[in-house]
């Protein structure tokens, strides 16, 4: 009799936990067993947009990186100087993930007295260094180490990339040097690769996600007409959001431009 109580007591509180998990799952979605982090679901292209246009933190010193006379608008970067990040103009580190030829952003975060690590396999270019304090790499980003299919998002979908090779971000900061210390700015320009780039780092890398204090995405999501199309990456996109917000970083900066979303966040210093 004992034995039958305990049977059917585990049976109850397994029954219950079915249906708390149930419950958390037609509310939102976990991003993996275990992992102590909400993410509701997405119910429409307005709630998404209204979420990556809403500041979730605010910056009182911004200097504009790149994009000035004749650059293109996308050459154009913000990055936040308030006190709480640090920055130290003698010491500060950058990493440039996409240049295509455009050295504004590059120059601008040189003249801060910043260290500048560029990367850039598509402009057939070898690796040199390029100034005292930027150095050039023939490297692309991705989520592991080889060759990958390449080129602007628009060549891509048309198939008429080009097969170039990538590393993974905890890669590169090793060979670089990096891995123990604060990066001060990263910026990814790289076609849609971000998505590839932001997952590895969440879930692989989470301990340098903790060193970098800014990121600065051009995010291509494939929002068409205010429409989430079937196999639309804006869900992917939505999960990656609040994945970084888990983590404890805060939409800083955004702003709509063309048909792709300019985006900074910032790791909460306290």
């Amino acid at each position: 009799m004992a034995s039958r109580r305990r049977f059917r007591r585990n049976a109850l509180v397994v029954f219950f936990l079915c249906c708390s998990f149930f419950v958390l799952m037609n509310n939102g979605r976990m991003t993996s067993f275990g992992q102590n982090c909400y993410i509701p679901a997405l119910a429409s292209a307005f709630e998404y947009m209204e979420y990556i246009n809403y500041k979730q933190t605010v910056c009182n010193n911004w200097v504009q990186l790149g994009g000035w006379l004749d650059a293109p608008d996308d050459g154009k970067k913000f990055l936040c100087l308030d006190e709480r990040f640090r920055l130290d103009r003698n010491d500060c580190v950058v990493l440039s993930f996409g240049v295509n030829n455009e050295w504004s952003f590059e120059d601008d975060a040189e003249r801060l007295g910043c260290k500048v690590y560029a990367f850039d396999p598509s402009m057939g270019a070898r690796d040199h260094q390029r100034s005292h304090s930027i150095r050039f790499f023939s490297l692309g980003i991705s989520d592991y180490q080889g060759d990958l299919y390449l080129g602007q998002l628009k060549d891509v979908r048309a198939k008429r990339g080009k097969s170039f090779p990538v590393d993974r971000y905890e890669n590169i900061v090793r060979r670089l040097g990096l891995e123990g210390r604060v990066i001060d700015y990263v910026k990814m320009d790289i076609e849609l690769a971000e998505l590839d780039v932001l997952r590895d780092l969440l879930d692989n890398s989470p301990h340098l996600l903790r060193n970098i204090n800014q990121i600065a995405v051009e995010i291509h999501h494939d929002l068409m007409e205010g429409r989430m199309r079937a196999g639309s990456n804006v869900q992917d996109f939505w999960t990656l959001f609040h994945r970084l917000e888990c983590a404890g970083f805060r939409i800083l900066y955004s702003h709509t431009a063309s048909i792709w979303q300019e985006m900074v966040w910032s790791r909460e210093i306290h």
